[in-house]
């Protein structure tokens, strides 16, 4: 399976999202930060492609990691996040390792 390539622009805007999420640590709820990665993209791609890392995360990590990733991924999602994109992303880490 090839990579989902993500081109220079898009590549540093999922960068500020996963420094972004990184930062927000443990919550029930990171609703409030979703202005903040509007603001950052809104492109679906790009929300996707980070969607797809947690994804992969969840698949592959313990009980406690899958639960404290579900807020980010609920964020990812009512930002706009491509599924598909996101499925392709989780799929190719799943191969990939």
């Amino acid at each position: 399976m090839q990579k989902p390539e993500l081109d220079e622009q898009q590549s540093a805007e999922a960068a500020r999202i996963r420094t972004m999420l990184e930062e927000l640590g443990p919550a029930d709820d990171h609703s409030d930060s979703l202005p903040a990665v509007r603001a950052v993209t809104r492109d679906g791609l790009v929300l996707g492609d980070v969607l797809g890392d947690y994804l992969h995360r969840v698949v592959t990590g313990g009980q406690a990691e899958t639960l404290s990733y579900w807020p980010v991924l609920e964020l990812l999602r009512a930002a706009g996040a491509d599924e598909e994109r996101a499925a392709a992303k989780a799929q190719w880490l799943r191969t990939a390792t």
